[in-house]
């Protein structure tokens, strides 16, 4: 057997690199790593130039090729979690949840915990999420949590608010966590609604997850998102009952490091942790080998909640917040902060310090400000080169934007929120602030690097689903071009990670991180809906399937102007 080097030729596609490259373009590469870029006799005389005589030819004449996708920002083991639970964001009505509920129930006999997610009031008939008291009538005294869309609100059985210590119960008063809430009716009972730092005792109601489980679940995300085109991810994980996934998630990171090794991602790994130190004191090869795609360096730590649970920070209330009979708003109408200034700054500071990356959650425009200003006393105390980057960047005024924009402050968004919200988000932020909300067009103009992500497995990783919702945005003045959507999800998110040049760019000595598309997604003529990933080559390794149909995953459009439970993590 020949000793000679492995290549390939790619010939025949449209390239672009993000943009758009000469025509009869080809692509080189040896190994994990790209070669050459130009016509193809350039190509091969690259490739004999390195040693290969006989590379692998493959020939995607009218296909489109294009970087890897990045997604800077998802959950992998809340992302197991969810491939192995109820999910109920196809079910139309409560009736429909307490029907699934009753029949789960029937078939688990064990009376083990009932976990449902995706749950969302705005996409059931009665306009609402069921109540705890419609949950025990066909459950009985059985643990049920449904978590929503957003992560950070659930509805429990009474059962389980009194497990979790939530409500009084036999072990005693409740107790609701500082920085959470425990949504109580008129007449005093508990509704079963619980939001922010009161989820996390729920979370840990949660039966215990096996080992071949979360292989198995891993196994199945893992192949959509190659399906999908994706090459590289930033992975959040927990270290403490701080986060989405509560108590549950204290230990996502050792999780993630003992299953990860085998996926073919380029990983960034970002520890959800009040310590920072921990990074450094975690850093074994399975989460940080740079020299085999393996990173964890940095730190992330939330400010607020969400815009679909009403707790993201806000300057002003809510837009759809209820009133009383004065038509005084409701205590709680502008969100809230689920860490103060000082416990941020300080968490930043020992993170900026030590060398990592400072990863801020931030959705409503109050907390976006803190957030800028918290960057600012940082960088102004201790100043010098960094990648520091906000995580969302939902609705923000025009001071944030700048500050942002001064600082080189990178904002990880979301894209596909664009979609999945259209059904409420003017009604719940006002008239007034909806374009800035999203405002993916102002802050590019800015200066701002845009880092696209799914936050999965709150929103679907599909790239192409989010890149059409950049352009084709509810306020017209903040569209992206086709163009500038796919640098978010190739140059933005490598930015972001700190990988710039050699992930997100198809270029000589880049990795080679490829997608065959069946058509261009920057042609005006094509429904980004309709393009189909043939393959997705991952560090040389190509993965093929030339005959799939394309992989978009559920959609969560609902109808207009109705009450929601959507959101982010």
């Amino acid at each position: 057997m020949s000793s000679e080097l492995a290549g390939e030729l790619f010939r025949g596609a449209q390239v672009l690199a993000p943009q758009r490259q000469p025509p009869g373009t080809s692509v080189a590469t040896v190994g994990a790593q790209i070669l050459a870029v130009g016509t193809e006799e350039e190509c091969r005389s690259a490739l004999r130039g390195a040693g290969v005589t006989d590379p692998v030819v493959q020939d995607i004449t009218g296909s489109t090729l294009v970087p890897g996708f990045v997604d800077a920002h998802l959950h992998p083991m809340v992302m197991c979690v969810f491939e192995q639970q109820l999910l109920l964001d196809e079910v139309r009505s409560v009736g429909d949840v307490c029907d699934l509920l009753a029949d789960t129930a029937r078939v688990q006999p064990d009376g083990a915990a009932l976990f449902g997610f995706q749950l969302d009031g705005a996409l059931l008939a009665e306009r609402r999420r069921p109540t705890a008291a419609e949950i025990d009538a066909v459950v009985g005294d059985r643990e049920v949590v449904l978590v929503c869309r957003d992560g950070h609100h659930a509805v429990g059985s009474t059962a389980a608010l009194r497990s979790a210590q939530l409500i009084d119960g036999p072990s005693g008063p409740g107790v609701v966590p500082s920085g959470g809430h425990v949504d109580v009716a008129t007449d005093g009972v508990p509704t079963g609604l619980v939001g922010e730092r009161a989820v996390e005792p729920l979370m840990a109601l949660m039966p215990e997850v096996t080992i071949d489980g979360l292989v198995s679940a891993m196994a199945s995300w893992s192949d959509r998102l190659l399906r999908q085109g994706i090459t590289s991810i930033s992975a959040m994980c927990q270290t403490t009952a701080e986060g989405p996934a509560g108590p549950a998630g204290e230990l996502e990171a050792f999780g993630w490091s003992a299953l990860s090794g085998e996926l073919p991602f380029d990983i960034q790994t970002i520890l959800i942790t009040p310590e920072p130190h921990e990074v450094l004191v975690g850093r074994d090869p399975s989460l940080h080998d740079p020299a085999n795609r393996r990173r964890m360096d940095a730190v992330k730590l939330f400010l607020d909640g969400t815009l679909g649970g009403r707790t993201a920070c806000m300057h002003h209330s809510f837009a759809d917040a209820d009133a009383d009979a004065d038509g005084a708003v409701a205590a709680g109408a502008r969100g809230m902060r689920t860490t103060d200034d000082a416990e941020a700054l300080r968490r930043m500071e020992a993170a900026h310090l030590a060398g990592l990356q400072v990863c801020v959650h931030a959705i409503g425009d109050a907390a976006n400000h803190a957030a800028a200003d918290l960057f600012g006393r940082l960088l102004a105390r201790h100043p010098g080169a960094h990648r520091h980057r906000v995580e969302h960047a939902s609705v923000l005024d025009d001071r944030t934007i700048e500050a942002f924009a001064e600082m080189g402050i990178t904002a990880v968004v979301q894209p596909i929120n664009l979609r999945s919200e259209a059904h409420w988000l003017a009604r719940r932020v006002g008239a007034e602030r909806l374009e800035r909300t999203y405002c993916l067009r102002t802050m590019l103009d800015a200066g701002i690097t845009l880092a696209g992500s799914s936050d999965a497995p709150i929103e679907r990783t599909d790239v192409l689903a989010a890149m059409a919702a950049t352009t084709s945005a509810s306020v017209d003045t903040q569209r992206l071009t086709r163009v500038e959507a796919l640098q978010a999800f190739t140059t933005g998110g490598s930015w972001a990670r700190s990988t710039e040049g050699d992930i997100g760019t198809i270029a000589a000595g880049a990795r080679a991180d490829l997608v065959v598309l069946d058509r261009d997604p920057t042609d005006l003529s094509v429904a980004l809906d309709d393009v189909v990933v043939r393959s997705t080559t991952v560090a040389g390794v190509t993965h093929v399937w030339h005959d799939a149909p394309p992989c978009t995953g559920r959609s969560s459009t609902g109808p207009d102007g109705i009450d929601p439970l959507s959101g982010t993590v």
